[in-house]
């Protein structure tokens, strides 16, 4: 179940910001009036947070991370029986090795959706910024039902 979730994470993931690419580097789709579609480069975290940080810091803070939550989210999907509790893994797992990739090889994260209200947006997002916040999601909802 892990490296099932983790695999479809992280097929969709780069294959939507590859589609980004192509479709929306140089236009704006809006299918909904909540929903923006456009490509946007992030050189931090998710939110931006840590994009303003020496290059030396950044870099190897942000590289290591997502190293780091495969390899906890690996072990721990090994020890847990909850089938909930292992998809979440994967869906950390994945969502991190998707912007590890981009940050490697194109030195930022690709982001293209755009949720907003009026003039108030939410910041930019991808496949795997959704699946790592929904995987937090379950495994805090899991742990209130116990």
């Amino acid at each position: 179940m892990y490296f099932a979730t983790l695999i479809t994470v992280l097929f969709l993931d780069l294959v939507s910001k590859e589609l980004a690419e192509v479709y929306l580097s140089k236009t704006v789709y809006e299918p909904l009036p909540f929903l923006k579609l456009s490509l946007t480069y992030n050189k931090g975290a998710a939110f931006g947070l840590f994009a303003d940080l020496p290059e030396w810091l950044r870099v190897p803070l942000l590289v290591i991370t997502p190293i780091l939550a495969f390899f906890i989210t690996l072990i721990y999907s090994r020890r847990e029986k909850d089938i909930t509790m292992v998809g979440g893994m994967g869906l950390i797992g994945g969502g991190a090795l998707g912007n590890l990739y981009d940050r490697l090889v194109l030195g930022r994260v690709r982001d293209f959706i755009h949720f907003h209200i009026g003039d108030f947006y939410w910041p930019a997002f991808n496949v795997a910024d959704a699946s790592i916040t929904t995987a937090v999601l379950l495994i805090i909802l899991r742990y209130l039902g116990r």
